[in-house]
C-alpha cells in the first residue's frame, strides 16, 4: 500500500489522532512560523504526540518571503539560516523530508540565472547535512514545471527532490497537472493532495487555493493518482486539505484501495 500522511494544519492533536486511527503517517506546519511562541514547549509537546505515530514524518519548513535563487544576499543568507532552522527540528523530530518553496515569483528572473543562483545555494545548504533527510521543493507561483526540472538536473543531489502540490498546480498554472506529473516524472518524491476549482468557480468568483476534499474540485483526482502510480510510483502521498475535510478524502482513498480498509481500527 501507499505510504500516505496527514497534514496536521496546526491542528497536531485532532490530526495526530486521525493518524492513529488509520495508521497513517504527519506532515508537521506549525514550524512554519519561525517565531512561534514557547518554542521549547510546542517542540517538546510534538516530540511526545509523534512518538505515538507509526507512520512516517515529514516537516514544513518557513517559506515567507524566502527566495533561495535570489541576487539579494540579506534575502539569501535568510533563507539559509530558515532552512537550517527547519533542518535542526526535523532531526529533532526524527522527519525525513522537509517541504520547503523556491520563493521563485514568475516573471522576475530570468529561469537559468535564477537556477545557477539556487544551484549554489543548495550545495552550500547539503555540504555539512547528511543523507537522512530529502528536501522537497514545492511548486507553489510556478507557471509550469520547466524551472524545477532545470533546478533538480543542476544540483543532482538524491537528497533533492519535488513537492507536487496538486493544488498549487491547478491553481496558479498554465500547466495541467497531469502534465506536471508526466513531465516530472521520479523527481517527485512527495505529493500535496487537495483540489480547489482552478483559477476561478463557476460564479467567476476568484477561489484560488481552497483546500478541498481531493474529490471536490476539478482536479481530476481519480486520473492523477493513477498517474503518480505510474511516473513516480515511490512517492509519498501527504493530504494537504483543510482539518475537516481530512476523513473526507480518507474515506476516498479508501474506495479506491489506497487504503487497505483491513488495517484500519476504524
Amino acid at each position: 500500500m501507499k505510504e500516505i500522511r496527514l497534514c496536521d494544519n496546526g491542528d497536531l492533536d485532532e490530526v495526530a489522532e486521525l493518524c492513529q486511527e488509520y495508521h497513517l503517517g504527519i506532515e508537521v506546519q506549525a514550524f512554519h512560523d519561525p517565531y512561534i511562541e514557547n518554542f521549547d514547549e510546542v517542540l517538546e509537546k510534538h516530540k511526545l504526540v509523534l512518538a505515538n505515530i507509526e507512520g512516517g514524518k515529514s516537516l514544513h519548513a518557513p517559506f515567507w518571503d524566502l527566495n533561495l535563487g535570489t541576487k539579494m544576499k540579506g534575502i539569501r543568507q535568510e533563507t539559509m539560516d530558515m532552512f537550517n532552522y527547519a533542518y535542526k527540528i526535523a532531526k529533532s523530530l526524527e522527519c525525513t523530508e522537509i517541504v520547503v518553496h523556491n520563493g521563485y515569483i514568475p516573471g522576475t528572473s530570468w529561469y537559468d540565472g535564477w537556477v545557477m543562483r539556487a544551484t549554489s545555494f543548495w550545495k552550500e545548504f547539503f555540504a555539512d547535512k547528511d543523507d537522512s533527510i530529502t528536501m522537497c521543493i514545492e511548486n507553489q507561483f510556478e507557471n509550469d514545471s520547466e524551472l524545477l526540472i532545470k533546478e533538480i538536473d543542476a544540483v543532482n543531489d538524491p537528497r533533492l527532490k519535488v513537492c507536487l502540490d496538486i493544488g498549487h498546480a491547478n491553481a496558479n498554472s498554465n500547466m495541467p497537472v497531469e502534465d506536471w506529473i508526466t513531465s516530472l516524472g521520479d523527481r517527485i518524491h512527495y505529493f500535496h493532495l487537495h483540489n480547489n476549482h482552478g483559477k476561478t468557480n463557476a460564479l467567476g468568483y476568484n477561489t484560488d487555493d481552497e483546500h478541498l476534499a481531493i474529490g471536490d474540485g476539478t482536479i481530476d483526482i481519480k486520473r492523477v493518482l493513477e498517474l503518480a502510480e505510474e511516473h513516480c510510483p515511490d512517492a509519498i502521498w501527504n493530504v494537504e486539505t483543510k482539518t475537516k475535510y481530512l476523513e473526507k478524502s480518507i474515506t476516498l482513498l479508501q474506495e479506491m484501495n489506497y487504503i487497505n480498509a483491513d488495517t484500519l481500527t476504524k
